[in-house]
């Protein structure tokens, strides 16, 4: 599960709730602000599973709570990102998570930018680690249709699983890998309760909601994706985290939304 708290308490407080309901082995959150990892750990105590931090440093991006049971630990840091290998049995996943920049303080472009560098330095982490299976979730800050997350300069992530499945294309005379980013599927779904993970509606273009939390996986780990676990959570318990028009509720909890998958480890 991942989710931008936006330095709420009263997230914290939902939170051990959250694990419990939909039994959550890793969280990850961003933008904690002055709230300490040592008390999130104490709250999150109070759910049924044995959860802690996982090597936080003071200017972390983000940070990843853990019920130890995966074999999971850190592998690096970026300059906006985490990088953890989560045991598996033929080869180690690659578990990514990530906040990029605002979109209040940089434009597409620069967090574009951004993302195509992290794509380059998670390509060094694959060859370091002899893998394939990575993960890479958090607030990339851009939609799944944005240049910085669809081009092959960026993150390549794309909406098509049979493509995906190709592993690879050739552009400019270079292979470049893909992810497939399944988010594709839920934005915009007007089957599902929200549309997206933030709501903004102010700028001269708008999308309204956009899909700013996202998970994106590479193509060997398609099959061990549970796509029915996909989800944009809007209500813990009997807690709904929308306001009365149905959009983040910013003023008691966050403006983003969590998000929650699945990937199955192989026996």
């Amino acid at each position: 599960m991942f989710w931008n708290i936006m330095k709420s308490m009263d997230v914290i407080s939902l939170i051990p709730q959250l694990c419990n309901e939909k039994d959550i082995d890793i969280v990850i959150l961003c933008e904690l602000g002055a709230i300490e990892t040592e008390y999130i750990e104490r709250r999150l105590r109070e759910t049924e599973k044995n959860y802690l931090v996982e090597l936080p440093l003071p200017n972390n991006r983000t940070y990843l709570f853990h019920n130890k049971k995966q074999g999971i630990g850190k592998v690096g840091d970026g300059r906006f990102y985490s990088a953890f290998k989560i045991l598996d049995k033929s080869s180690p996943i690659l578990l990514v998570s990530l906040h990029l920049p605002s979109r209040l303080y940089k434009t597409e472009s620069n967090i574009g930018a951004h993302a195509a560098r992290i794509k380059r330095e998670i390509e060094e982490l694959e060859k370091e680690l002899n893998t394939n299976k990575t993960i890479v979730v958090g607030d990339f800050n851009l939609n799944p249709f944005s240049e910085g997350m669809t081009s092959s300069d960026g993150l390549h992530a794309i909406m098509d699983k049979e493509i995906a499945m190709k592993l690879k294309r050739k552009v400019d005379g270079e292979f470049c890998k893909y992810f497939f980013n399944p988010m594709w599927s839920l934005h915009g779904n007007m089957d599902k309760n929200v549309l997206g993970t933030y709501f903004h509606h102010k700028s001269q273009t708008s999308y309204v909601w956009n899909m700013f939390d996202q998970v994106i996986i590479r193509p060997q780990l398609i099959e061990r994706f549970d796509f029915e676990s996909l989800e944009i959570i809007h209500m813990i318990n009997e807690t709904p985290i929308l306001n009365k028009q149905g959009r983040p509720n910013k003023e008691s909890f966050s403006d983003h939304l969590p998000l929650k998958f699945t990937i199955l480890l192989e026996e």
